[in-house]
């Protein structure tokens, strides 16, 4: 992969990240609210940060911090952005996390919408493995 395929990569699959991000984020705070009860948001966010039940969501937000840097910083080099793309791919191929593949795996058996996004990602993730 050079480099121009690496950026119109990060390019495609950003958009896509997020909105799956924030629909795991979403089915992980209904469950959260079914146990615990209502929760503000506020309140939610700390349980992220804080709770251990939820750290094996931390890898993804990682990859999406990290393609948000090589974009956007005029210094990144061709391997910051090359490296991005790969973290892409290796944490949907389960190589990057594992404990974030076995969770990622059971959400998409449990949520339509997961499933749906995931089914969106699959042709980005596709397009850079084989090129």
């Amino acid at each position: 992969m050079n480099e121009q395929r690496a950026i119109q990569f990060l390019n495609d699959v950003r958009k896509p990240l997020l909105t799956l991000h924030k629909a795991i984020l979403d089915h992980e705070r209904a469950d959260y609210q079914r146990e615990f009860g209502p929760v503000t948001p506020a309140a939610f966010l700390q349980v992220l940060i804080n709770g251990s039940g939820f750290r094996w969501i931390s890898p993804l937000s990682a990859v999406i911090t990290n393609l948000d840097e090589s974009l956007d910083a005029k210094d990144a080099t061709d391997e910051d952005r090359i490296g991005a793309a790969q973290a892409v791919c290796a944490l949907f191929s389960g190589e990057e996390s594992v404990e974030f593949f076995t969770h990622y795996q059971a959400l998409m058996q449990a949520s339509p919408e997961v499933l749906q996004l995931h089914g969106r990602l699959v042709p980005l993730l596709r397009s850079v493995q084989d090129a």
